[in-house]
């Protein structure tokens, strides 16, 4: 398994309305080796919010076809053409992949 983490640091009260953003999905359910998309918002941050999209991917390079795809350009044309009006509320992002080394669930 593969996670992929995308991390928005988004102005302080802004998360909801970037968490919104994700509430439905364009096409990554499509793909070939997709497990599951989860965003989630932390509040704890007295200077700015964070939003964190996690995906879970069978294997890296399922991942990896994704963000070669057309369906990830077209999600992603406006954040690229500078029209998002989501992309002026996020301060900063960062992008960490994980290998899945142990993964317990519920018996």
């Amino acid at each position: 398994m593969w996670i992929v983490m995308n991390q928005l640091r988004v102005q302080n009260g802004k998360a909801d309305q970037v968490a919104a953003r994700f509430q439905t999905t364009k096409g990554i359910e499509q793909m070939e080796g997709f497990v599951r998309m989860q965003v989630l918002v932390d509040l704890s941050q007295d200077e700015h919010d964070v939003v964190t999209i996690m995906t879970t991917w069978d294997k890296q390079e399922h991942f990896h076809a994704w963000q070669a795809s057309q369906a990830y350009k077209g999600v992603h044309k406006k954040r690229d053409e500078g029209t998002s009006e989501v992309k002026p509320l996020v301060l900063s992002n960062a992008v960490t992949e994980y290998a899945v080394v142990a993964d317990h669930t519920h018996a």
